[in-house]
């Protein structure tokens, strides 16, 4: 009776250990493949890529509205390029004479470039934030504070962090407020994008 049990468990067995033993086969290859894709991959030559900063989402003080000041560590243009902070200094220092910008008060570093900017009407009008006050006045230049900062990260990359604030000059149309030397005017971003897609499109065209 035992050795009948024995035989009908052995014969039944059978059965269940054959897909068992296929199913681990097929693990064992899908493991082996995994194995040799990642050996094998290689990270995609990217000239360029967005910046890895968490956004600061905290509101700006009335003092910081009040002056047209940001708070250290605001960045309104921000880019990662394959490059070296000298080349990525070198190629915007070379844009601003391109497009001739009439530049005063200007530093140079290894790992930054601040500098002001004269604007015209036009240009402070493009460049600056609008909102009631400063629809209140008949402008008729500015001046732009500008900071480039740049640092080296890791797989050849360089961060470079681009941000501004302005200078208004002009004429209230409030007769009865007191009239200013000039006012101090928020980014609106515009001119931190165009440096920074200046910068990219070179980059890219240069890989």
């Amino acid at each position: 009776m035992a050795g009948s049990l024995a035989r009908l468990f052995l014969r039944h067995s059978k059965f269940v250990l054959i897909p068992v033993v296929v199913g681990l086969a097929q693990l064992a290859a899908i493991s082996l493949t995994a194995q040799v894709s990642a050996r094998d991959w290689k990270p995609p030559n990217t000239a360029t890529r967005p910046c890895k900063i968490v956004p600061d989402t905290s509101k700006p003080s009335k003092e910081a509205k009040r002056n047209g000041k940001k708070k250290l560590g605001d960045v309104d243009g921000c880019l990662e390029v394959r490059s070296t902070t000298l080349e990525v200094q070198e190629y915007l220092q070379a844009y601003g004479r391109e497009q001739k910008w009439n530049l005063s008060d200007e530093h140079v570093a290894e790992d930054a470039w601040t500098f002001s900017r004269k604007l015209e009407r036009d240009e402070l009008l493009r460049y600056a934030q609008k909102d009631a006050n400063t629809e209140r006045v008949n402008w008729t230049s500015g001046v732009a504070f500008v900071q480039v900062r740049t640092a080296e990260l890791e797989e050849g990359f360089v961060r470079v962090q681009v941000s501004a604030r302005f200078q208004g000059y002009g004429q209230s149309l409030d007769r009865f407020a007191p009239q200013k030397e000039f006012w101090p005017l928020i980014s609106n971003g515009s001119f931190e994008r165009q440096l920074i897609s200046g910068l990219e499109v070179h980059f890219k065209n240069a890989q």
